[in-house]
């Protein structure tokens, strides 16, 4: 039979598979919950920023150049072939690609 929750309910319940330590797979088996369901409820009661991951997606346009990214809350790191730049995590997109093109001297990249 389907029970249904309250907010705080699910908030309880979103609480309790934190703390457990347990996927959250292997927390919804255990507590006879639908995975679709719980994530569902925590996106509702939490927002969607809960549950988006704080990598940033990145396309190649044109391969010429090797760009690592290493992050942590208040800056990161950026590496390419001719510099390494350490810059606030506040920046702009538009600023970090402005200094990519200031820094391939040839400008052979398309950004």
């Amino acid at each position: 039979m389907r029970k249904f929750r309250s907010k705080n309910e699910w908030l309880a319940v979103i609480k309790e598979q934190q703390l457990s330590g347990l996927s959250i797979i292997e927390f919804c088996q255990q507590h006879s919950l639908s995975t679709t369901t719980f994530y569902s409820a925590r996106a509702k009661i939490l927002g969607k920023a809960s549950s988006r991951s704080t990598f940033l997606k990145a396309t190649i346009t044109r391969e010429t150049q090797h760009v690592e990214v290493l992050s942590t809350q208040d800056v990161f790191r950026l590496k390419t072939r001719y510099a390494e730049l350490v810059l606030p995590s506040s920046c702009t997109s538009q600023f970090v690609l402005e200094i990519l093109k200031e820094v391939d001297p040839q400008n052979r990249t398309r950004y």
